[in-house]
């Protein structure tokens, strides 16, 4: 008979044969994707924290010319969005923090600075996700409806379908 450490290491290797991010071990209660940190404020950001508001969590990098073109349009996007149950969540995962803190004083320069705006850097200590590994040239977007269920998963552009799948979650 196997002992549960075989079967563990078989599983592990099967899930990297497969290609699934091993990172997804780290979901919440029954399965429920984690996102947790703190912006450079030192502002506790969490996916829990958030629920009764739709989220959309924006996986970006400075290394990917796509993501810095889209960063502004989701600061348009939720400005017509204020008074409504919605977030972004701008989830940096550079190699260092300074890009990111980059990123905050040019938005603070501009006055582009919103509460609905969370920018977290994955490599933070304070930092949990279960998002495995994540595309280094392309970003990711990831809605969550008021409730904290993944509704929508784009590896890419954002394309404006998306916002109105956002729409019909806030205004839900």
């Amino acid at each position: 008979m196997p002992s549960g450490r075989s079967i563990l290491l078989v599983l592990l290797l099967m899930m990297t044969t497969l290609g699934l991010p091993l990172g997804a071990a780290a979901a919440g209660p029954a399965g429920a994707p984690v996102l947790a940190g703190q912006t450079s404020r030192g502002e506790p950001v969490s996916l829990e924290s958030l629920r009764g508001s739709v989220v959309l969590v924006f996986v970006w990098s400075s290394r990917c010319p796509v993501c810095l073109d889209k960063l502004p349009e989701l600061r348009r996007n939720l400005e017509g969005w204020l008074d409504k149950p919605f977030v972004i969540v701008a989830l940096n995962h550079d190699r260092s923090p300074d890009q990111m803190a980059n990123y905050e004083r040019a938005l603070e320069l501009t006055g582009s600075a919103r509460p609905q705006l969370k920018n977290l850097w994955r490599g933070a200590a304070a930092h949990r996700d279960s998002f495995g590994d994540l595309p280094q040239a392309m970003p990711m977007s990831l809605v969550f409806d008021k409730s904290g269920v993944l509704r929508k998963e784009v590896r890419g552009r954002v394309p404006a379908e998306l916002w109105d799948d956002i729409a019909e979650l806030v205004l839900d």
